[in-house]
């Protein structure tokens, strides 16, 4: 063998290592995105349930206010709002982990698209293309899932705003006592919240659970 064509034959195989080892490390990279996004839908429902944890704590302030035996009501008062405060709070953290979550993904689904050339094969590169297609959507339905866990608590933290706007300048016994139908209607809503909460948690986790990786 000539001299040129052993040195054109081990440049060749050279590219071939280079490429292996570009191909690798995009998949290293890849799957380690795929954790992040992973762990950032974690985060997201995590913040649900954390809402949620947080509107029990304000609902049972509220009932100690407006109990009939309520000792320090202006006590009970400012306590509620703090957990209002605290819930709007939380509220608020739902979006934050959903949006990085988008951001995370849509990273993850750039790099995945680049790698989509490397597969020769029509086949495969149509079945990765497929993949993606079913990941990006679930992890899609993730984040819109937060965002509609956060927006169900408007209603919710709006009427707690309105009773508490109403007992401001008259906070005794007899505004307490007019606000009983309208405590039982709030309960209710809550525990109606509480309920969708707990059936958005338990969707959210079985989907994560398909995409982590093994």
């Amino acid at each position: 063998m000539d001299g040129s064509r052993f040195v054109g034959r081990l440049c060749a195989s050279g590219a071939i290592v280079v490429a292996m080892a570009l191909t690798a490390r995009g998949q290293d990279a890849g799957v380690k995105q795929l954790e992040k996004v992973v762990g950032r839908a974690e985060t997201t429902v995590e913040a649900i349930g954390a809402t949620q944890l947080q509107l029990t704590k304000t609902m049972d302030v509220y009932n100690a206010l407006m109990a009939q035996d309520a000792k320090d009501r202006k006590g009970l008062y400012k306590k509620l709002q703090a957990e209002m405060a605290g819930t709007e709070k939380r509220r608020g953290e739902i979006k934050v982990r959903a949006d990085e979550m988008r951001g995370e993904s849509e990273i993850l689904f750039q790099s995945w698209t680049d790698s989509l050339r490397l597969i020769e094969n029509p086949d495969l590169r149509k079945r990765s293309e497929e993949r993606q297609a079913k990941l990006r959507a679930a992890f899609a339905e993730i984040a819109a899932t937060g965002q509609k866990a956060a927006d169900l608590y408007v209603p919710v933290m709006k009427t707690l705003q309105d009773q508490v706007a109403f007992l401001g300048h008259d906070l005794n016994a007899g505004a307490l006592a007019s606000l009983e139908q309208d405590a039982v209607k709030l309960n209710k809503q809550v525990q109606e919240l509480s309920k969708r909460m707990d059936e958005t948690i338990i969707i959210a986790n079985g989907t994560i659970s398909t995409l982590r990786p093994q």
